[in-house]
């Protein structure tokens, strides 16, 4: 397996991935540890609190491994790999939800774990530009069909990438029923006040200044629900997420939660003000091209 993965051409990292049950003190079932043989900073693993390890005898954990054991980020402990223990130190939370416990190291770290039984899996980095569909036809063609170890892609990227689409399309289908709400707001609005508008078009309103006015109405309160809609969102998201987390035992690593920089959110906040302002042009035009005899006589 190691040798056909590297012939192929366009690998940039391969990473070997050791998987055996150790024993730590303060958790009574045995827990899932992984070492991996090779320089692991490029993959990512989304951290909770901490840092990624980067030297011998540092580990990270999930949230269930410090639920379960009582530790934290920073304390010490012992693994027993077979009969062998290991003095370790928790450098990280790992984003792992889940209610198994797991410890991740190097091959280094763990040693005990590092050996060709308990060989699980390959992480392999491509270059840039390379494809990934070609380089997994070529990798599985160099191993033959009757390889157990056939080449795979990341198994929630398309699930992903439905997610994102459906949420996109949702924003949409969220902004059009905004825009029509305004639309009807403002065209009731409009209505109501023709009589008005007749008497601001008799005394020498031209359709410009018309059709600014009724903007206005809509634009002021559309101002004000930007700016504290936005904050609102966030909090709200941030209390959901952390929500469905708590379901799934784990943390929430802040790049989950902290999405959007506060110049980006500032941007979001208009669109409030955009769409609001679209709503009103129709009607504000319709007012605009009212002749000031018709709406005189309108009530």
């Amino acid at each position: 397996m190691t040798a056909a993965l590297r012939a192929q051409p366009g690998t940039q990292h391969d990473v070997a991935l050791y998987g055996e049950q150790v024993k730590i003190p303060g958790i009574a079932r045995s827990v899932n540890a992984q070492a991996f043989g090779g320089d692991t900073s490029w993959i990512d693993y989304g951290i909770i609190a901490g840092h990624w390890y980067d030297a011998p005898g540092e580990v990270d954990v999930n949230t269930a491994f410090l639920t379960a054991s009582g530790l934290a980020v920073g304390d010490t402990a012992t693994v027993t790999i077979g009969t062998t223990p290991v003095a370790v130190r928790i450098v990280g939370e790992v984003f792992h939800p889940s209610k198994e416990p797991m410890l991740y190291g190097s091959a280094q770290t763990l040693a005990g774990i590092a050996t060709t039984a308990n060989l699980q899996e390959y992480y392999v980095g491509l270059r840039p530009g390379t494809s990934a569909a070609a380089y997994m036809q070529a990798v599985n063609a160099a191993l033959g069909t009757r390889s157990p170890w056939a080449a795979t892609g990341p198994g929630a990227g398309h699930f992903y990438k439905i997610a994102i689409d459906l949420i996109g399309l949702l924003a949409l289908m969220v902004a059009v029923a905004a825009g029509l709400g305004v639309l009807n707001t403002v065209l009731m609005t409009t209505r109501d006040r023709v009589h008005d508008l007749g008497i601001f078009k008799a005394l020498g309103m031209r359709p410009g200044q018309m059709l600014t006015m009724v903007v206005c109405w809509i634009a002021g309160p559309a101002v004000i629900a930007a700016v504290f809609a936005a904050p609102a969102a966030v909090a709200l998201n941030t209390a959901t997420v952390r929500a469905m987390a708590g379901t799934a035992h784990t943390g929430i690593p802040a790049s989950i939660t902290q999405v959007f920089p506060p110049s980006r959110l500032a941007l979001l906040s208009l669109a409030a003000l955009a769409i609001a302002v679209a709503g009103a042009l129709l009607p504000a035009g319709w007012a605009a091209r009212a002749r000031p005899a018709t709406a005189l006589r309108a009530e």
